[in-house]
């Protein structure tokens, strides 16, 4: 049950906010959701795998007012200004990783735009071995020695990110920027990259359609997937003392 008034909105972008877990375009739901809880003047926070600057222009063009948060934690854009979280590059292993696993995925265009965290789409004759293919490549990469990367799938794309960035990390530093409190907010998502959220967060929130292990952490599961999940999400915080 959400018993404290929830004071700001962390969410999940892609698979989140959009029309289903394989398409880019946002739902229109989600949007007015968004607007809805900030015209109530309950800020939302977009966390996201995505480089910063396209999170940082969904942001601008939906009207989230509260801290953009890019590259799976890495990197903060707050009040006109960039802020590292993370305090070293998953840079090194990039090429490494591309050597070695190249013929099952391909580097992300975005990857020109990163700081920190590098994404790879799984080639399409791959993505029924997603599961093998980021344990054969955390496997790898420990056994090359590098310790302080970690590799995840966010349902659009394989993640080679610093141990010193996370969603958790960066959630961490949002909030430190808006004053709030972990119990003051409630993480939505919809992926197993949203699992570090769910777990510092105490109020948290699924889409139905979101991965099973990422449910059984939530407070709250929502009956409509992705946007439309998201916005039955919010209407229910905005309306209701508690879920």
């Amino acid at each position: 049950m959400f018993k404290p008034k929830i004071k700001a909105i962390i969410t999940d972008v892609d698979g989140t906010l959009t029309i289903n877990r394989e398409d880019y375009r946002l739902e229109m739901e989600a949007i007015k959701a968004i607007r809805k809880a900030e015209e109530q003047r309950t800020p939302v926070i977009l966390i996201s795998g995505n480089a910063l600057p396209i999170v940082v222009s969904i942001s601008r063009y939906i009207g989230t007012t509260g801290p953009v948060v890019g590259e799976n934690g890495c990197l903060i854009f707050y009040k006109g200004k960039i802020l590292s979280v993370a305090t070293f590059s998953a840079r090194d292993t990039v090429k490494a990783v591309l050597e070695k696993f190249g013929n099952y995925i391909e580097p992300s265009w975005q990857n020109v735009y990163r700081v920190f965290d590098f994404a790879f789409k799984v080639k399409k004759n791959f993505r029924n071995k997603v599961d093998l293919i980021v344990s054969d490549i955390q496997k790898f990469l420990e056994i090359k020695g590098f310790n302080n990367v970690f590799v995840t799938f966010s349902g659009y794309a394989l993640h080679l990110t610093p141990t010193s960035g996370g969603k958790d990390k960066g959630l961490l530093k949002a909030l430190e920027l808006i004053g709030l409190r972990k119990d003051e907010v409630i993480c939505i998502g919809d992926g197993l990259n949203d699992i570090d959220l769910f777990r510092i967060c105490q109020y948290s929130a699924t889409v139905s359609n979101a991965d099973e292990e990422l449910k059984k952490l939530a407070t709250y599961v929502a009956s409509k997937p992705s946007g439309k999940g998201f916005a039955e999400i919010v209407e229910y915080i905005l309306n209701s003392s508690g879920i």
